[in-house]
């Protein structure tokens, strides 16, 4: 197929037309994706990924309360044994996790301790990046749940089948075959701004006449063209949820919780999701750690606690798990300045109806340390193979590369 430049400039100013003003888009076989569908078994199992972006203390959310070099190394930064939301004789959550305390108390969730990876970094965008491509030893284009989706879903054509919630995307969703939708608000999701339509679409004519002069224009015009199509099938079945979404939880005023109301009123709306991922900042403490620290797990404490209520209202408890983790944890010592500085190893939690419940791995040493540092007890990628493999049913071995240890809490 070779396309003249006439040719170009008249079908891609056509699309764009198309795109900008939100007129019918067509397949090649003349069928408007408007009447396309999909049919997916809304009763699969479904996985909340949530970040904690900035480096979560792990020790002061975890806290090693029966050790009595935790309080040798952090004068005012150490909470009382009377303070501490004990999980055992020896750990025990910080006091802001009241509601995750008590989904501990039921079963319902498991910390699995000093998760980490070799040779770690203290660089947030390389650290971050680690954990959502799950490649500690390279650089790599693509991320786990991305991958995820093109090696275990390939049959599946809902366009909501994997989505990102809230302001910006991750790169565990990177990828150079598929796109997938960053959704903010149910009622505003769009391909484009009315306001900045003309902006966009101008931006796009120059990417459309930039791969023109390429090589491989036919095939980036497929991919791009794919993508366009992908978008625009999002914006369609998310304006196309139609059930009722009955609000008997009372959600906190958070950013973090309306994400996570989100989630749920995607769920109930049936939109076939199988992957969400959502993200809170505000844990880079290297200043007045305490007060600021309690502040954003407190948000965590009530947005979870919320939406577990409102998965159990719905009936869903069983249906989803959220696993959380954050970019490493905080060294052992506070700093000067009332707070801690980069570390590495640091807890994962993994919260459902169907989680065997419980502490899963060992406590990093607080005095056997690397240069300051905790040393990690388990790989990461450990955590990422069981939920693939046990709980979404997919290839982990696709996913990452080679097959990891399976843990029970599942």
């Amino acid at each position: 197929m070779k396309l003249t430049r006439r040719d170009f400039l008249l079908k891609g100013t056509a699309l764009f037309a198309t795109l900008g003003l939100g007129g019918a888009l067509f397949t090649e076989t003349g069928k408007s994706i408007l009447a396309s569908s999909f049919e997916e078994d809304i009763e699969d199992p479904v996985l909340v990924v949530v970040q904690l972006s900035g480096g979560n203390d792990g020790i002061n959310t975890l806290i090693p309360y029966g050790q009595g070099v935790y309080y040798d190394s952090r004068p005012t930064l150490a909470y009382q044994q009377k303070d501490v939301l004990a999980l055992d004789n020896h750990v025990g959550l910080h006091p802001s996790l009241v509601g995750l305390s008590a989904l501990y108390k039921l079963g319902k969730m498991a910390v699995i301790q000093g998760v980490g990876y070799p040779e770690p970094d203290h660089s947030h965008f390389r650290s971050m990046e680690i954990w959502q491509t799950a490649e500690p030893e390279k650089i790599s284009r693509s991320g786990w749940l991305a991958r995820y989706v093109e090696s275990s879903l390939r049959g599946n054509n809902n366009p909501l089948k994997a989505v990102q919630v809230g302001a910006s995307g991750s790169k565990a969703f990177a990828s150079d075959k598929l796109s997938f939708p960053v959704v903010q608000s149910l009622e505003t999701y769009n391909l484009m701004d009315p306001k900045t339509a003309m902006l966009d679409k101008n931006r796009l004519t120059k990417a459309f006449l930039d791969m023109y002069s390429a090589q491989n224009q036919v095939e980036q015009l497929r991919v791009i063209s794919g993508r366009g199509y992908e978008a625009y099938k999002s914006v369609e079945a998310i304006q196309a949820l139609t059930a009722t979404y009955a609000n008997k939880i009372e959600y906190p005023k958070t950013n973090f919780a309306k994400d996570l109301q989100l989630v749920s009123k995607l769920l109930a709306g049936k939109s076939g999701t199988r992957v969400f991922n959502v993200q809170i900042g505000g844990f880079d403490d290297h200043a007045d750690e305490k007060v600021q620290h309690a502040k954003v797990l407190t948000q965590v404490d009530e947005g979870l606690t919320a939406f577990y209520k409102d998965l159990e209202a719905q009936g869903l408890q069983d249906r989803v798990m959220v696993m959380m983790f954050s970019e490493f944890g905080r060294r052992v010592k506070e700093n000067g300045s009332g707070g801690t500085d980069h570390g590495t190893a640091a807890p994962m939690f993994v919260i459902g109806g169907k989680v065997n419940g419980g502490l899963y791995g060992a406590y990093p040493s607080l005095s056997n340390l690397d240069n300051g540092d905790l040393k990690y007890e388990m790989d990461f990628r450990s955590v990422y193979n069981t939920l693939i493999d046990k709980w979404l049913k997919g290839d982990a071995a696709a996913v990452l590369n080679k097959s990891y240890e399976n843990l029970k809490f599942i």
